[in-house]
């Protein structure tokens, strides 16, 4: 599906994710080579020529990037700084070195993937990193931020961890809303979008499962959850040589907001000092009848595209 940018989009459009003609050759040639280590060197070679290339040659998309990722390095500092205040010095030292290693490893991957901020509605490479894009990347960052605030949860300290949360909900609700009313969906964004999902809400659920919030087993069940489409995509890509056509499924949906409640809802029972307990088996039985079908969705569209 391709409109034009003046056209008007409904609430539900997503359009479809193109093939990336350049990703199924090198695939093509990882085959050839027999997938030896050879064939593997030249495909990341290829790769992280094609990267810098792009990286170089677009010199606003790269400002884009240069100054979201030194506005956010400033962030973290600040936020070290407030945590200096309450949680000591070791603690914030700690909070600072793996936020910020976090964040670099995040815009390193960033900066290596500008090539993906391909609008999908007129194919042309976007000149900014666009709102939806950053806001997923925030996201991202919120994982180390969360496994912080489990820890400091420990102590009785439950703010730090109700921010993560609530920047966590706000930047999952905007950036598919802005891309679908803005015309701003990337290709970068979504492929990320369901990563980064994933990478919070596993992070998320361990770190309350390791405090005693949640039980080890939903926890499991979450990164599972994630992880399997996630190997599963891999496998195709390597095997049938051919790029994914990533789209949200209803079930998809709604497995996400059932592990978004459950863990926000977890997390907003021990701050307030509820007895979580009570309602949990709902949650619980939530998260697993979604995520059964988002796994039963998820095969299905992969024996679809086979």
């Amino acid at each position: 599906m391709v409109r034009r940018p003046t056209e008007p989009s409904g609430p539900k459009d997503e359009p479809d994710l193109p093939p990336n003609i350049f990703v199924i050759g090198l695939l093509h040639q990882l085959k050839e080579g027999g997938y030896s280590r050879h064939a593997w060197a030249e495909f990341w070679r290829a790769s992280w020529i094609r990267s810098v290339q792009i990286f170089h040659l677009n010199d606003e998309l790269r400002g884009s990037w240069l100054r979201f990722t030194a506005l956010v390095g400033v962030t973290i500092v600040i936020a070290a700084a407030v945590a200096l205040r309450f949680a000591g010095v070791t603690d914030a030292s700690w909070f600072l070195l793996t936020s910020l290693l976090w964040w670099a490893i995040l815009s390193l991957d960033l900066a290596l993937h500008l090539g993906l901020m391909v609008n999908l509605e007129s194919g042309e490479l976007q000149r900014s990193l666009g709102w939806p894009n950053r806001l997923t990347e925030l996201r991202a960052l919120a994982a180390v931020w969360v496994a912080w605030g489990a820890h400091w949860a420990t102590g009785g300290a439950y703010l730090p961890l109700v921010l993560v949360f609530g920047l966590a909900a706000v930047t999952d609700l905007l950036d598919g809303w802005l891309a679908r009313r803005g015309h701003a969906s990337t290709r970068w964004g979504r492929l990320y979008d369901p990563i980064v999902d994933g990478v919070f809400f596993s992070v998320a659920s361990i770190s309350l499962a390791v405090i005693g919030i949640l039980p080890q087993w939903l926890a499991a069940i979450v990164t599972l959850r994630y992880a399997f489409p996630i190997a599963g995509g891999i496998t195709y890509l390597l095997i049938r040589r051919r790029t994914l056509r990533v789209r949200h499924t209803p079930w998809g949906r709604a497995s996400s907001a059932g592990i978004a409640f459950t863990v926000f809802a977890a997390a907003a029972a021990a701050s307030l000092g509820l007895p979580f307990h009570i309602i949990a088996p709902f949650f619980y039985a939530l998260v697993g009848i979604t995520a059964l079908g988002a796994f039963v969705t998820i095969l299905i569209k992969g024996i679809e595209q086979v």
